[in-house]
């Protein structure tokens, strides 16, 4: 008997230990005009385990939330699942979102999806987009540890088929340094219909006193012209 409550508190133990949740993300879309990108997330909170729904509207060009289009909410009555806490938020600020006339990424606009769950979260990713099938892009996410926070950065690099570096560039804001986010991994990669703005859905690994945890961010990078992908010039 005292073996079986030994077995049974160092499961609990070990389950107690990792306590946390996977979220579910929603790609809502880029605005009509390109110029904003919504997209949400759901899932439960860390160690309560309160149902959640988040909704963000991101400045694309800036690469930075807009004010009055973040909109967030929790069940803690626990009568909701985590997918109705979303569905009421995007309920409630549908007039909202509405008004930008959002549309998803179209197939041949989606340039990388991550197929390998074994693939490293810094290994190099290397793709060759559905319509430029004639340059490769190197895409490679890379962080910075300061203790118990980290940053990162995407370095982007497209070469022709002789093999020349086109257009190099980075994505994302090194300076911000978040708590906990032990690791970062590119899920995927798309552009708008005019090719103008480009957006990298990032999973973070979250691990704290609550357990680990799955979250989802995006980093977006503003072309500064609809040019030919020889000739443009990315921001920093």
């Amino acid at each position: 008997m005292k073996k079986i409550i030994c077995t049974i508190l160092c499961l609990f133990a070990v389950l107690n230990a990792f306590a946390g949740d996977v979220a579910v993300f929603q790609d809502i879309g880029f605005s009509k005009d390109g110029k904003i990108y919504f997209f949400g997330e759901y899932g439960k909170t860390d160690k309560k385990f309160i149902p959640y729904g988040e909704i963000y509207g991101v400045d694309v060009s800036k690469n930075e939330y807009v004010p009055g289009l973040v909109f967030k909410s929790q069940d803690k009555s626990f009568t909701k699942s985590s997918k109705e806490v979303y569905e009421a938020l995007s309920a409630k600020n549908y007039s909202v979102i509405q008004k930008y006339e959002c549309y998803k990424p179209h197939p041949e606009d989606v340039l990388y999806i991550m197929e390998e769950e074994s693939k490293g979260a810094e290994d190099e990713i290397v793709f060759k987009s559905f319509e430029e099938s004639e340059y490769e892009y190197h895409i490679k996410l890379v962080p910075t540890f300061y203790g118990n926070k980290s940053s990162f950065y995407i370095n982007v690099e497209v070469f022709d088929k002789e093999g020349n570096c086109k257009v190099s560039y980075k994505a994302g804001t090194p300076s911000i340094k978040r708590p906990n986010v032990t690791e970062y991994k590119i899920i995927k990669v798309f552009t708008n219909a005019n090719k103008e703005s480009v957006v990298f859905v990032v999973e973070k690994t979250i691990e704290d006193e609550n357990g680990t945890s799955i979250r989802y961010m995006v980093e977006t990078v503003k072309l500064a012209a609809p040019v030919d992908v020889a000739e443009r010039k990315f921001l920093d």
